[in-house]
């Protein structure tokens, strides 16, 4: 069977460890939870997390003011170890340490991706490893405008990579799963061919048509009901 385990960062149970529960367990402000949250901005039953496979899911339950991984809104996700859940004032840490450290100690076993690229000075092809660390560019105001705010600071839904494919699927849930995938596929792919290069002084900035961009948005809301559809209690 597995266990999971749930530490309290932050909120009226901060410093708290919840080691080797079993699910299905829930998350709430009521007793029958098996972690209660004292707090009125947690509903009664928040969340639910589920077994399947060696992999625990999360799902909120409808929860009056929902449920945060990673800095981000969800209605249903996989858990990794170091997973930060934000219920109300109360910060969850998913894993225990020892769980934690294997995942960063799996990820960093990894082989980093090594791609050629050509130095500018030379015409060399080298790989990026071999290039000194990147400066930090200097902001220039062109014509009274400036570049946008950078928004690399932006919380990481997964800071461990991409999730993987679902396994075990029938073949039917397979050519559903690649019919869907196929679809964001070719609405990314529009706003790939028609992007051009930005030249009024910004690096790296690149412009499409108001009708692409509300493509992609479309495309956004599109994703947005798949998932309320999808993980709909």
């Amino acid at each position: 069977m597995a266990l999971i385990t749930i530490q309290v960062l932050e909120g009226f149970e901060r410093g708290r460890v919840y080691a080797d529960l079993a699910a299905p367990l829930t998350i709430g402000r009521e007793e029958d939870n098996s972690i209660q949250l004292n707090d009125e901005r947690v509903s009664r039953f928040h969340v639910k997390i589920q077994e399947d496979g060696g992999r625990f899911i999360l799902t909120d339950l409808d929860s009056t003011n929902g449920t945060k991984i990673n800095g981000h809104p969800v209605q249903m996700r996989v858990l990794q170890p170091g997973d930060q859940v934000s219920i109300g004032r109360s910060v969850l840490l998913i894993g225990s340490d020892a769980d934690i450290k294997n995942s960063i100690e799996a990820s960093l076993s990894d082989p980093p991706r090594r791609r050629l690229s050509t130095d500018p000075q030379t015409g060399n092809q080298r790989t990026m490893s071999e290039f000194p660390e990147p400066v930090e560019p200097e902001v220039i105001s062109v014509g009274g405008l400036r570049p946008p705010e950078n928004t690399s600071d932006r919380a990481v839904l997964f800071p461990a990579g991409p999730p993987t494919v679902p396994t075990g699927l029938r073949i039917s849930q397979s050519a559903q799963l690649t019919d869907l995938l196929s679809y964001i596929h070719d609405q990314i792919a529009v706003v790939c061919e028609e992007a051009v290069e930005d030249r009024r002084g910004y690096d790296q900035d690149m412009r499409c048509s108001r009708q692409t961009w509300q493509r992609i948005l479309k495309l956004q809301m599109q994703l947005a009901k798949y998932m309320r559809q999808i993980t709909e209690p």
